[in-house]
């Protein structure tokens, strides 16, 4: 264990930080989710819906420096496309 206090509290911060951020990414996926199987029962209205929500979450992982901000825009674009396509 290490003796100075200066390493104890970043370590501690650490573990704070990391949970935080593991809790987010899991919302983030939970619900892309269930976007997508909105987006796969086939209701537009509901899919846009389910759309500006995903998009409001990852958008906040990218202010929050959880996610890299090509990673949130990779991560909208692909199932903002799916959504697209459902007119089609």
């Amino acid at each position: 264990m290490r003796k100075h206090k200066s390493p104890v509290k970043a370590s501690k911060q650490a573990l704070k930080r990391k949970e935080r951020n593991t809790s987010y990414k899991s919302a983030v996926a939970t619900v892309t989710k269930r976007t997508l199987a909105v987006i796969a029962s086939g209701d537009k209205a509901e899919a846009q819906k389910a759309l500006k929500e995903v998009q409001s979450l990852i958008d906040g992982a990218k202010t929050k420096n959880i996610m890299h901000h090509r990673t949130v825009a990779r991560k909208i674009s692909r199932v903002a496309s799916k959504v697209a396509k459902m007119g089609k």
